[in-house]
């Protein structure tokens, strides 16, 4: 996957997730994932929707730019690193 649709896919995400709230203004932050420990980041916050959305994960993957088998392969890779390990539940809600 081309980094450039990463980085957009992880600022909707992180621009949709920001915006959300029972009508209340919110800050929105746009942050891109440009390091290891930045895309362990935005697995997280990933998850955490898919978690508190279960019905919607199919488009917040797509969102993301991620087919479910992308992000497989990056937990995948997010397992391997230790440093991405940590970042990644640091980040992760339960």
């Amino acid at each position: 996957m081309p980094m450039r649709s990463l980085r957009f896919g992880a600022v909707l995400l992180l621009a949709a997730i920001g915006c959300g709230g029972g009508g209340e203004k919110t800050d929105t932050t746009v942050v891109v994932a440009t390091s290891p420990a930045d895309r362990a980041v935005t697995a997280a916050a990933l998850a955490n929707a898919i978690a508190a959305n279960p019905s919607a994960a199919d488009s917040l993957l797509q969102a993301a730019g991620y087919t479910p088998t992308g992000f497989q392969e990056l937990m995948y890779e997010i397992a391997a690193d230790s440093a991405m390990s940590a970042a990644y539940a640091a980040a992760r809600t339960r």
